[in-house]
């Protein structure tokens, strides 16, 4: 369910924690739902359990998880900062968007015009979900 890129920039903890916030906030993972253990996920992912350890402990600090002793980690009741997330989501997307965009030599219009095109493919927002 979840991937790693050793190869990338981006830190492999950080990889799996934007996933893991991106599956609650968008309902994927909703309340209650049970995280694999650390062991599975550190031998799914071919990661150290300690990398698995650290994004849960950091997502349980920042109040997407619990933990439950001797039953895992859950998913807590976040609706509160979920909108907020959503929208610190966005703005990391776009950056990477438009960073990738820019590598590939596209001029600001360009980038505008083909996400202007991706978006007209889509359902009207807010009709579809």
């Amino acid at each position: 369910m979840f991937r790693v890129d050793p190869d990338s920039p981006v830190p492999v903890y950080e990889q799996l924690k934007r996933q893991i916030r991106l599956g609650i906030v968008s309902g994927a993972f909703p309340p209650e739902h049970r995280m694999a253990s650390i062991r599975e996920l550190a031998t799914e992912l071919t990661v150290n359990p300690n990398t698995i350890a650290k994004v849960y402990g950091q997502l349980e600090t920042e109040g997407f998880l619990i933990s439950r002793a001797g039953s895992g980690f859950y998913v807590k009741d976040c609706q509160e900062s979920v909108l907020e997330t959503r929208h610190e989501l966005l703005a990391e997307l776009a950056a990477e968007f438009v960073a990738r965009s820019v590598e590939l030599g596209l001029t600001p219009p360009e980038i505008q015009a083909a996400l202007s095109e991706e978006l007209g493919r889509r359902p009207a927002l807010g009709t579809d979900k």
